[in-house]
């Protein structure tokens, strides 16, 4: 009796582990495209959310100005609100409505700021209204990759203007609510990536006045 052994030909052993890396390059191939495609949706989705936090704390501050002028670190009188014109200071402007979840003895208005550095947008926040030489700002990115900001003001005749106080302002026979504030701020962020986004947002003090016809 000759006992003979079974298995595989050099010729079937090599065509097994080409299918065998063939298969693998596919499987590889399938899954980087997924780990790719969910990378970018991720990216997406974090970009998406920081923009809408951008415009929700835009909207949230501008629908809260208030006609409040103040003093800088120099004592000079700056406008309730200031916005376009050159420079890197976007707006500035007081509002109301400052959270205290501590109940400390303070007021509940604020001076906020927002600027442009290099290709990001900050938000900046003074702890007190009436600024001394040494009140510094309290500053924080809101968004990145930002190539340019535009604002626009309406007023209470519904004419848009460039910056903010008009140039033809005169504060000595505008009513309050025209000379200090504007009806609305239409804000648009040209991004590197999403390009233009405008949004408008309402200045409630002034709409309500308007609207009470004050």
């Amino acid at each position: 009796m000759i006992n003979r052994q079974s298995g595989f030909t050099l010729l079937e052993l090599v065509i097994a582990v080409g299918i065998f890396a063939l298969m693998s390059t596919m499987a590889y191939s399938g899954l980087n495209s997924a780990l790719s495609t969910q990378k970018r949706a991720d990216s997406q989705a974090e970009r998406l959310a920081q923009l809408q936090k951008t415009m929700l704390i835009l909207g949230r501050d501008i629908e809260q100005a208030i006609g409040r002028p103040v003093r800088d670190n120099y004592a000079d009188e700056l406008a309730a609100m200031t916005g376009g014109g050159f420079g890197s200071s976007i707006l500035e402007f007081s509002r109301t409505g400052r959270s205290n979840p501590m109940k400390q003895q303070r007021s509940h208005l604020q001076r906020v700021g927002y600027v442009m550095a290099e290709d990001q947008l900050l938000r900046q926040s003074w702890s007190v209204v009436d600024r001394s030489l040494n009140s510094e700002a309290h500053e924080g990115v809101l968004l990145e990759d930002v190539n340019e900001i535009a604002l626009r003001f309406l007023d209470s005749e519904n004419t848009w203007h460039e910056q903010w106080p008009p140039d033809s302002a005169s504060t000595g026979n505008q009513n309050q609510s025209q000379s200090l504030l504007p009806r609305a701020v239409e804000i648009t962020i040209d991004l590197e990536d999403w390009g233009e986004v405008r949004r408008v947002f309402e200045v409630v003090a002034v709409a309500t006045q308007v609207a009470a016809g004050t």
